[in-house]
């Protein structure tokens, strides 16, 4: 039992002996090497997450576009937020019209489509 300790101190020894080599000739190295590592760990999170964020803003600035082209008769005015803070009633005017106007209608039609099948079947 004794040599079998003796033999795993030795070799911890060893080990620990040569770590300590490694970092006396590696140096500062090792430090920019671990922050090198962090760095490239931030990166690469942050660059997976603007992959995804630049691929949503792609699409739905092509959702805007049409959105605005659908609105363009209608008197859809969308003041900055300058503005706004100082004119906060303006926020009335960034209403679209023919949005609304479809909601509106929709809502009625849904509403209504409700109200007579409930009546079709007598609940």
């Amino acid at each position: 039992m004794f040599n079998s300790f003796k033999k795993l101190i030795a070799k911890g020894s060893w080990h620990s002996l040569a770590a300590i080599i490694v970092v006396l000739v590696a140096g500062p190295e090792i430090m920019m090497s671990i922050e090198l590592m962090a760095m490239v760990e931030l990166l690469g999170a942050s660059t997976f997450v603007l992959m995804y964020v630049a691929g949503f803003k792609l699409f739905f600035a092509k959702l805007a576009s049409k959105y605005k082209k659908f609105e363009r008769h209608s008197v859809l005015v969308i003041p900055p937020l300058s503005i706004l803070k100082q004119m906060p009633s303006l926020a009335f005017h960034a209403i679209p019209e023919r949005t609304f106007s479809l909601c509106f209608f929709g809502f009625i039609a849904v509403g209504m489509g409700c109200i007579y099948s409930k009546m079709l079947i007598g609940a």
